[in-house]
């Protein structure tokens, strides 16, 4: 199978050296390759009137609209049969927005979708979490993103349109679930090393972290971090092409240029435009360790987070 990207041809088995750490356990694909976009967000900076998240629900419906054409079921029953999506399947979120009083919230994974078997191509999924600290994310195919990865940025622009958000990746990605991976974390070990274009992070580690926590192909800068870095005029005076800067109602989103890489190093792929975006966002970087045990524990795990604010060699 091949693509077009701009003038080049990519075949698909570029990113088969990618999707060769994909897993998949009893026909269900619980470690996959894709782009994804993540932002988090406080709730309580994005609720309206003390009832709902009139934003959150646009964003959600941002987000549905670019996986709806590619879901072909919903999940597989115990009896391994394939469930088909029901249409209130899709309205659970918004529901869930409009009746919630802020105070009384519970933890919830308010729609989960993680599409595709072993013998199939669904690589689409959303996920939506509530909490005082809230995630939001989706993810395509490869091919379908690097067939047009403009169309991708401005769903993404469209996905944040209204949300306070603290900040955000998008970019090469591997989808599971956090506890899956929890229990699993040398599954990352060999992308780390070889793939430092790829996020190997769940956005439930990134949530509740100060400032900008790590970079990527896409990165959200909140108004308050544009502010710390001397406003939106002083950071678009040092962006240069081929990176751009987009304008938010509620921050900015970096792009590093036309398209995610992997950063293969047996390729010697270089990042430099990532490492760019991290010397431009390096003032306003997290300075708190990440939870997580990638690459040893929270100390090796944080500097893995922050690989793009230190200048590639």
């Amino acid at each position: 199978m091949q693509v077009k990207v701009g003038q080049e041809s990519l075949v698909g088995s570029e990113y088969d050296k990618l999707r060769q750490f994909n897993e998949v356990w009893e026909g269900r694909r619980l470690f996959t390759a894709c782009i994804e976009f993540m932002l988090w967000y406080e709730l309580a900076e994005n609720v309206e009137n003390g009832r709902g998240l009139p934003e959150s629900e646009k964003s959600y419906w941002a987000m549905v609209d670019a996986i709806r054409p590619r879901i072909t079921f919903y999940a597989t029953g115990v009896d391994g049969q394939r469930r088909k999506l029901k249409k209130d399947s899709f309205d659970l979120f918004p529901h869930t927005l409009r009746l919630t009083e802020p105070n009384n919230i519970a933890g919830r994974n308010m729609i989960t979708m993680l599409q595709g078997t072993e013998d199939d191509e669904s690589d689409v999924f959303l996920q939506g979490y509530l909490w005082e600290c809230c995630f939001q994310r989706f993810g395509l195919r490869i091919e379908e993103v690097m067939n047009d990865p403009e169309a991708f940025v401005q769903r993404c622009v469209q996905v944040v349109a209204g949300i306070k958000f603290k900040s955000g990746i998008g970019g090469f990605s591997m989808n599971y679930e956090d506890v899956y991976i929890n229990s699993n974390i040398h599954l990352c070990d060999p992308i780390v090393g070889r793939f430092p274009g790829v996020n190997v992070i769940n956005p439930w580690r990134y949530r509740d972290l100060d400032g900008v926590p790590t970079v990527n192909w896409l990165t959200l800068v909140s108004t308050a971090d544009l502010a710390r870095l001397g406003g939106w005029d002083a950071v678009a005076a040092q962006v240069k092409a081929p990176i751009v800067m987009h304008r938010l109602p509620h921050g900015a989103l970096l792009q590093a240029g036309p398209r995610p890489l992997l950063g293969d190093v047996n390729e010697q792929e270089r990042l430099d435009t990532y490492h760019e975006v991290g010397r431009l966002l390096a003032p306003v970087r997290s300075t708190t360790e990440v939870q997580s045990k990638l690459g040893g524990g929270r100390l090796e795990a944080t500097r893995w987070m922050h690989r793009f604010f230190r200048p590639q060699a």
